[in-house]
């Protein structure tokens, strides 16, 4: 059960960090890495830190429907999922959106 904390926490820290912080994330790719659009760099942490949002609440799913691993912290993990989520996630996508035009 440690382990899947850890893989949850991991997984969802990475999306909020990819979603909340992905325009200074592509301007540093952009600058450090391989030349090109930012605007390429950041459509693509959108889609991940949205696809690692989707897979840590679909293991949370997989968490409340397993009855005999009881979870102290589930009820938190839910809490924080569905607050901090969505926030993240359409502010990445309205960033994304006014970065295209």
């Amino acid at each position: 059960m440690k382990n899947f904390n850890r893989v949850w926490i991991g997984m969802f820290l990475l999306a909020t960090v990819l979603c909340i912080f992905g325009q200074g994330l592509a301007y540093f790719l952009s600058e450090y890495f391989i030349p090109t659009a930012p605007v390429f760099y950041l459509t693509g942490s959108t889609i991940i830190g949205i696809l690692l949002y989707l897979v840590s609440g679909f293991l949370l799913f997989l968490l409340f429907k397993k009855q005999d691993s009881v979870s102290h912290y589930r009820d938190l993990f839910l809490l924080v999922f569905f607050i901090v989520a969505p926030g993240a996630s359409i502010w990445s996508i309205f960033v994304t959106a006014m970065w295209w035009g």
